[in-house]
């Protein structure tokens, strides 16, 4: 997953697959039936991890304001720390078949949409409780931050100033108010 997601499945060889993660490659071959099967199970592997980590919260019943704040905290933090140095391996992946309108690319349209519900669900929930202005509208707001978190993501890979991530988010963020 770190491998294509750092450099990209065209860019990713069957020998750095064999090299970084020692399987022979007809073990890889074996195992995932090709290159392109084992992209797309690298893409779920990340969709669990990091998908459930930043959108579950989102999604929770009781989600509002304060998990919008900590996915961008979230993301913040990883920018200032280097984790996010290759931004979004879903973003990338959308940015890298977007024009093949492939079956790879089912899974980061599925992440968008995902990453949307779970905003629009956390910002409903903080309009009827007060804690944003009340007439927010939950989805377009939803669609919104959802395209700026992909911004931030290409900002991030393309190693902007984490001071320019940290306004855009700051921004948004008072935007709710």
């Amino acid at each position: 997953m770190l491998l294509f997601w750092h450099k990209g499945y065209a860019e990713t060889s069957v020998r750095d697959l064999v090299e970084n993660t020692g399987v022979a490659h007809a073990g890889l071959y074996a195992a995932f039936g090709g290159k392109r099967a084992l992209y797309q199970a690298a893409l779920d592997h990340y969709n669990e991890t990091f998908g459930d980590m930043l959108i579950g919260p989102l999604e929770q019943p009781d989600a509002g304001r304060a998990e919008v704040e900590d996915f961008f905290k979230t993301v913040g933090d990883a920018v200032r720390t280097k984790r996010f140095v290759d931004g979004c391996f879903m973003c990338n992946t959308a940015v890298e078949f977007g024009n093949e309108g492939s079956d790879v690319v089912a899974k980061p349209l599925a992440n968008i949409d995902r990453m949307t519900n779970g905003f629009l669900n956390a910002l409903g929930q903080a309009r009827d409780r007060g804690e944003v202005r009340a007439d927010l509208d939950p989805a377009s707001t939803a669609s919104f931050l959802t395209s700026l978190f992909h911004g931030l993501a290409v900002l991030a890979r393309a190693k902007a100033p984490s001071a320019t991530i940290d306004a855009s988010i700051q921004m948004a963020l008072d935007a709710l108010d």
